[in-house]
C-alpha cells in the first residue's frame, strides 16, 4: 500500500517501499547518481486512470504506480512518487528536484533531447463529448471550427494545434483550443458545457466512458509511444535492465493485461529512444 509522506501545497510525495524492505540486497544505482541518497524520486500526475489515479482512500493506484513499485523491488531501492502537474515535471527534473518522470509521457523528438526517454507503452488520443451531447464528430476534420478542451503542454495539445494550423494554412477555420492543467480540469470544463469536446489519452477516455461520464466519438488519433524519462544515464541504464527483466519473466505483460493497456510490441526493444540530454 502507498503511504503519504509529504504534502506541500499541490505537491505530495508517496513512498512505495521503506528502506528496510531493501536491507537484504544491494542497490542497483549508486547514491552519487540520485538526487537524494538512498531513494529514486519520480514525478507522477495521478489524474489519468487507469494509468495513475488516487482512490477513495487517498491512495495512489494504477499501472504506473505498480510499475514504479516493481522497479523499486528490482533496483533494490525505495521509490518515492512525487505528485505534480505535468507542465512542472520537465523543469523540475532539469532543476535537479526529481530523478525521473513516471506519468505516461508521449515520446517526441524534442523531449528526447532533453532527457533519456524509454518507451514502454503505446497510447493514442481520443475525442470525447458529454454523455447527452448531440454534437456530431465522425472524423478529426470535424474538430475544425469547434471548441476543444485539452491538457496544457501535452502531446495531445500539440497534435490538436497542428491540425488547426494545417486547416488555417489551407484557408479554413481554426480549432478554438482551451487548455487546462490536468485531465480532471479538462473533463470538468466539458461537463460544464464550456467546450464542445475534449481530447484525452485513449486509456483515460475508455475509463471515463466505461463509467458513463463521457461519450467517446473518436479514438486512435496520433498513435505513439509513451515513456519513462530520466536525467541520469546510470539511472536509466539500471531501469532499462529492470524493465527487460520484467518482460522476460512475464510481469510486464501481465501488468498491462491487468489494466487493459497496450504494451510495447515484442519486436520493439525496451531501450532508450533518442539522443538524450546534451
Amino acid at each position: 500500500m502507498v503511504s503519504t509522506l509529504l504534502r506541500l501545497g499541490a505537491t505530495a510525495a508517496f513512498a512505495l517501499a521503506s528502506a528496510s524492505a531493501h536491507a537484504a540486497c544491494t542497490p542497483a544505482i549508486a547514491d552519487s547518481d540520485l538526487i537524494a541518497p538512498g531513494k529514486l524520486q519520480l514525478s507522477i500526475n495521478p489524474t489519468n486512470p487507469p494509468q495513475q489515479f488516487v482512490d477513495k482512500d487517498g491512495q495512489l493506484q494504477g499501472l504506473n504506480v505498480e510499475l514504479a513499485a516493481e522497479l523499486g523491488k528490482r533496483l533494490c531501492l525505495p521509490v518515492e512518487l512525487v505528485r505534480m502537474d505535468f507542465p512542472a515535471m520537465i523543469p523540475a527534473m532539469n532543476a535537479g528536484r526529481i530523478d525521473g518522470i513516471d506519468t505516461g509521457m508521449f515520446w517526441t523528438e524534442e523531449r528526447s533531447k532533453l532527457m533519456y526517454m524509454v518507451p514502454y507503452a503505446i497510447q493514442a488520443i481520443s475525442v470525447v463529448v458529454a454523455p447527452d451531447s448531440g454534437i456530431k464528430i465522425a472524423t478529426e476534420n470535424d474538430l475544425i471550427g469547434k471548441t476543444s478542451a485539452v491538457e496544457v503542454s501535452t502531446y495531445q495539445m500539440n497534435w490538436l494545434k497542428k491540425l488547426s494550423d494545417t486547416s488555417v494554412a489551407k484557408g479554413g477555420a481554426a480549432v478554438e483550443m482551451r487548455t487546462f492543467p490536468t485531465a480532471t480540469n479538462v473533463v470538468s470544463a466539458l461537463l460544464a458545457g464550456q467546450v464542445d469536446n475534449a481530447l484525452l489519452v485513449d486509456s483515460v477516455a475508455r475509463d471515463l466512458t466505461g463509467r458513463g461520464r463521457v461519450k467517446e466519438v473518436l479514438s486512435g488519433l496520433g498513435t505513439a509511444r509513451t515513456t519513462l524519462g530520466f536525467r541520469n544515464k546510470a539511472v536509466v541504464d539500471a531501469v532499462v535492465k529492470a524493465l527487460n527483466a520484467m518482460r522476460a519473466d512475464g510481469f510486464y505483460q501481465a501488468l498491462f493485461d491487468k489494466f487493459g493497456l497496450t504494451a510495447m510490441p515484442a519486436d520493439q526493444p525496451l531501450a532508450i529512444a533518442g539522443p538524450g540530454p546534451a
